[in-house]
């Protein structure tokens, strides 16, 4: 944010909140100062990113059909993106037609690997899908299982981050991207990695022992993986 945003943001903020809320004696920004105010949207912010970045607080998952090439690279570019905001995706739901054969929906569940990945019966087209009689049915036991326990699959999940200070690598696991969409910036005195991929940007703080200059960055088995000197 630059120096002017937050001079004039406090004051925006006032605007907003007596705009908003007109029955109140006083506001929750009244003769606060401006540091004091930043430092509370900070807080409130922070609060948020934690919940979000905590698989027993906050599950999301991917929902696609298998046969369709488009909604498989939409789905991992989700997974993808989810990451880079500091999310997991807990599962993937799968919706296969009728006659859809059974190895290509092997090779698809091994796609989303490691995702935890449940199929759901075809929906008929026509009419709003009863949710709860879908989820219900037999067919439907993985999905069930899948929704019942995001917590604990949540914690199995592949570490988006990677730190090997023996090698001086930094490995970010960053499915439904490749090398030509990702930016590398250093910043911070290099202590600092922003990668920017999509229209999402993310700051990587780097442990000690691998603050330093980017020797070279190479893309493999949807990782980016960064060498440090």
């Amino acid at each position: 944010m630059t120096d002017f945003g937050r001079l004039a943001g406090p004051s925006l903020l006032r605007l907003v909140d007596e705009a908003v809320i007109m029955n109140r004696d006083h506001t929750q920004f009244n003769g606060r100062m401006s540091a004091e105010i930043w430092d509370s949207l900070e807080q409130f912010l922070e609060r948020g990113s934690s919940a979000v970045s905590e698989p027993n607080r906050f599950g999301c998952f991917l929902m696609m059909d298998p046969k369709n090439q488009l909604s498989l690279h939409t789905a991992s570019r989700y997974w993808g993106c989810a990451i880079q905001a500091g999310t997991q995706v807990s599962g993937v739901f799968g919706i296969p037609l009728p006659d859809s054969p059974v190895k290509s929906m092997e090779k698809v569940k091994k796609e989303f690997s490691p995702l935890p990945f449940a199929f759901i019966p075809h929906l008929p087209s026509g009419s709003p899908p009863d949710w709860n009689a879908i989820i219900s049915s037999s067919a439907s036991a993985d999905a069930r299982n899948l929704l019942s326990f995001p917590a604990s699959q949540g914690k199995s999940m592949m570490p988006s981050i990677q730190f090997d200070a023996a090698r001086k690598t930094v490995t970010l696991f960053m499915p439904g991207f490749d090398k030509s969409e990702i930016k590398l910036y250093q910043y911070r005195g290099r202590s600092e990695l922003l990668v920017e991929a999509g229209d999402q940007r993310r700051v990587i703080c780097l442990p000690p022992k691998l603050q330093g200059k980017v020797e070279g960055a190479k893309f493999m088995d949807r990782s980016l993986v960064i060498t440090m000197r």
